[in-house]
């Protein structure tokens, strides 16, 4: 059985899966590989021992061979490589700045073999840079590809430090990025705070994608933040709940609060009302009289909020209710007696403020 081994040529391309050959690899290790564009250098991520998933066809297209692990000779020609490219970064930042082009640059990268110079930008709109692309490629002399990428790949692309002090994940191990929503913040319990949820790239963070599968798998098997829960006699509101610690987090009328273990809290719903009754099972006790969660309860229908146009309306004049049909005429009021000029000492001001003379 043929074994397969996935390839990441630089960070914003996927993994690209190949037939192993008949050399020792051993991940992570930098190979030399030739694609379809050119002579690159690859690292290798996985061996496995199937044909990996979604795979369309004995090998990816793109990867055409795996010519040998990187010598003591490619790690020199790689630190040349590093060099001319920050040099291709400068020069081609100054030819965008002499365009007056809307893009930021944010790296440069050769091929191993000097064929192909790629740029990537950012750009919040379209860019026309025809111009620019010809005299690039009249100065490096070289194919050029121009590659506007998003800011959740440029932070892939640079890299940086998470706010949990780590490198960020997409720099790491991520392949693609997974769809986050704030659905999964309000499932962990975490403060719908954009500034805490966002990452450095200022989108939502991707580790909640990962932890979502964790915490959905609690959903539904304990009471939610702020719910009322039976301990003994006593009832409570839930205050927190740390499904890491398996730790639930209690406090009592009398401003008592005290930690439980997830496995003594037990639950049933209500077949009169529907609502959910939780209760912390102690030692020695069986189900509490549970009655006292339903005592303060409103009966079907109480809660429900009554419409403006239900309510009568009221008589701004009196403050009492106005039971006159809409359509009927109202009286107008009596205008007010005219005042003496004379007696009025404001009458100069509604006059412009002018003075006599």
């Amino acid at each position: 059985m043929s074994q397969y081994v996935s390839l990441r040529l630089r960070k914003l391309p996927n993994l690209h899966w190949t037939i192993m050959p008949d050399m020792e690899i051993e991940p992570p290790q930098d190979l030399v590989v030739t694609t379809q564009h050119g002579c690159e250098i690859a690292k290798a991520v996985r061996i496995v021992d199937s044909k990996p998933a979604g795979l369309k066809g004995e090998s990816d297209p793109f990867i055409i061979e795996i010519l040998r692990p990187v010598n003591e000779d490619d790690r020199n020609k790689i630190l040349e490589l590093k060099a001319k490219e920050r040099e291709a970064f400068l020069q081609a930042r100054d030819k965008i700045q002499h365009h007056q082009l809307s893009m930021k640059l944010l790296k440069a990268e050769y091929l191993f073999d000097y064929s192909r110079l790629i740029l990537y930008f950012k750009s919040e709109n379209k860019v026309d840079f025809r111009d620019l692309l010809k005299s690039l490629a009249s100065q490096f002399k070289t194919r050029i590809e121009l590659r506007q990428i998003g800011v959740r790949d440029e932070t892939r692309l640079l890299g940086g430090i998470g706010c949990c002090g780590k490198a960020v994940c997409c720099a790491q191990f991520m392949s693609t990025f997974y769809p986050v929503s704030t659905k999964m913040a309000k499932e962990q319990n975490l403060s719908l705070n954009p500034a805490k949820l966002s990452g450095i790239c200022g989108r939502l963070l991707c580790c909640l994608a990962h932890e979502h599968e964790y915490y959905a798998s609690f959903h539904g098997k304990f009471p939610k933040l702020n719910a009322e829960i039976v301990v003994g006699s006593e009832t409570a509101r839930v205050m927190d709940i740390n499904y890491i610690t398996s730790k639930i987090l209690l406090s009592f009328a009398d401003r008592r609060k005290v930690h439980y273990s997830l496995d003594q809290v037990n639950g049933r719903k209500d077949q009169a009302t529907g609502r959910n009754l939780w209760w912390i099972s102690l030692p020695g006790e069986g189900e509490p009289d549970l009655s006292i969660l339903l005592k303060n309860l409103n009966p079907p229908g109480s809660g429900k909020k009554k419409k403006k146009s239900d309510s009568p309306a009221r008589n701004e004049n009196t403050g009492h209710n106005d039971s006159r049909r809409r359509d009927e005429p109202r009286a107008k009021p009596e205008e007010p007696a005219a005042q003496n000029d004379q007696n009025d000492p404001d009458d100069d001001d509604r006059i412009d403020g002018q003075d006599e003379d």
